[in-house]
């Protein structure tokens, strides 16, 4: 039943029309059977995929971009939830201001309220989703990226005869040929079941270079001070250094450790190694042990690039895929009568413009039935459409509003005093005195 079925062959005055349908209680709904089928609204899933991509991008990229560019970014995130919370608050104040609370129109508060639920929850996760991206990808690639960037790059280092007070200064350290790991005479320390593990980076001149015993073949510094570290990957004690390129027979490079949370425990680790060697390290630095160290670091870029793209498309793919679903769900209910726009609820008082922009879809269908229901002639009678499945809406009707819906015979006058006795039993509807009143007026009109 819409607004042209609401009564039969009963005349209308505009105080009636004004009771009935400008009150906030409107009775236009859409039984099972009537109407077109619902289609793909590709406005909302282009909003949905656009809007949580936007979420998304500007929350990673707030998470690691300088300043000022980062405190832009984190405005736009915050202008996203800005009006999707608005955009919520209004549709809530509509209900609540139209005292929109019987049963029958919980369809359509499910209906109206399906987008800007949504629209709001995912777009809350993807601001989640993406600043935890976003310092996943600062921590373990531009951060370390630019930090060794700020240091220098040396090359052709020979730890027996270099001491480490000559290249504090250095990130990207290219050893030179033969210089090796010595592995199963490294340091360990246990914390938390974790193993942090240190062995000595030596050259002595032979194809296998090892920490030595005696004077010969030591550092000409006395001092061991170039370390490669790593986590949980060597026994305790430490035997069998298994860190970084450990097995590539050609590595001879070392990054700078930047784990600043982990280098306590690596001296830790040294101290161990000193007591068991009965060697020396005045100044040590600690290494990744990589093949080739300015490889790895410009990797650290392409590898941040490339992962930051892919999140960046996948959020935009992400988001389009849920507008599909989510318009896709909401066809379903709405076709088993589940979720259905029965009525147009009156936008959120003092707030019609607003309301306009962020609502549109609701608040044009609003006005179209206002419009429709003014345009309809005084004292004329109507027919009633019914479609598919109306015996059951009668039946259904009848328990709602209590009336004489025994069939097609019931609909006229008996629906409408039932949709009327509804009316006035509603929360701020005139009284039966000011509707009787106004019946009295519309037998004996003075217009």
């Amino acid at each position: 039943m819409n607004s042209r079925t609401v009564a039969q062959n009963i005349a209308l005055t505009n105080d009636e029309h004004s009771m009935i349908f400008c009150q906030h209680y409107g009775i236009s709904f859409l039984p099972k059977g009537t109407g077109s089928a619902p289609v793909n609204d590709y406005n909302l899933i282009l909003t949905c995929a656009i809007q949580l991509a936007f979420s998304f991008i500007f929350a990673m990229l707030a998470s690691f971009m300088p300043f000022p560019w980062s405190l832009l970014c984190g405005l736009c995130v915050a202008a996203i939830l800005f009006f999707r919370i608005l955009t919520f608050f209004l549709f809530a104040w509509a209900i609540i201001a139209g005292r929109y609370y019987k049963r029958f129109y919980w369809t359509s508060i499910a209906f109206w309220g399906w987008w800007p639920f949504w629209l709001l929850f995912f777009s809350t996760t993807a601001v989640m989703f993406g600043s935890h991206v976003g310092s996943v990808l600062w921590r373990e690639n531009l951060d370390p990226y630019l930090e060794l960037r700020r240091l220098q790059m040396y090359k052709d280092i020979n730890p027996a005869h270099v001491p480490s007070v000559r290249v504090q200064d250095g990130g990207i350290i290219d050893f030179s040929e033969d210089v090796a790991v010595d592995r199963g005479k490294g340091g360990c320390f246990l914390n938390k079941g974790n193993t942090y593990c240190v062995a000595p980076i030596v050259w002595d001149g032979s194809a296998t270079p090892s920490v030595h015993f005696d004077i010969q073949g030591m550092p000409s510094t006395g001092s061991y001070d170039y370390f490669a570290v790593g986590l949980n990957c060597c026994p305790c004690p430490n035997k069998d250094f298994q860190c970084g390129d450990y097995s590539n027979p050609i590595a001879h490079g070392g990054l700078r450790s930047l784990d600043a949370a982990s280098r306590p425990f690596y001296q830790l680790a040294l101290d161990n190694w000193q007591a068991a060697y009965g060697k020396a390290s005045h100044n040590p630095m600690f290494f990744e042990w990589v093949q080739d160290p300015e490889w790895k670091w410009k990797e650290m870029w392409n590898s941040f690039v490339s992962r930051g793209w892919l999140a960046a498309a996948l959020a935009l793919s992400t988001g389009l895929g849920l507008g599909f679903i989510l318009d896709k769900v909401l066809q379903v209910l709405w076709l088993h009568d589940i979720i259905a726009p029965r009525t147009t609820f009156a936008p959120a008082p003092y707030f019609e413009f607003i309301t306009m922009l962020l609502l549109p879809k609701m608040f044009f269908h609003y006005n179209a039935d206002q419009a429709q229901i003014a345009s309809m002639p005084i004292g004329a009678s109507w027919s009633p459409e019914r479609g598919p499945g109306s015996a059951g809406e009668d039946s259904r009707l009848g328990q709602q509003y209590g009336g004489g819906y025994g069939g097609m015979g019931g609909v006229g006058n008996q629906l409408t005093a039932g949709v009327m006795n509804s009316l006035i039993t509603a929360p701020g509807a005139p009284s039966r005195m000011q509707v009787g009143s106004l019946q009295s007026a519309a037998a004996n009109p003075m217009f």
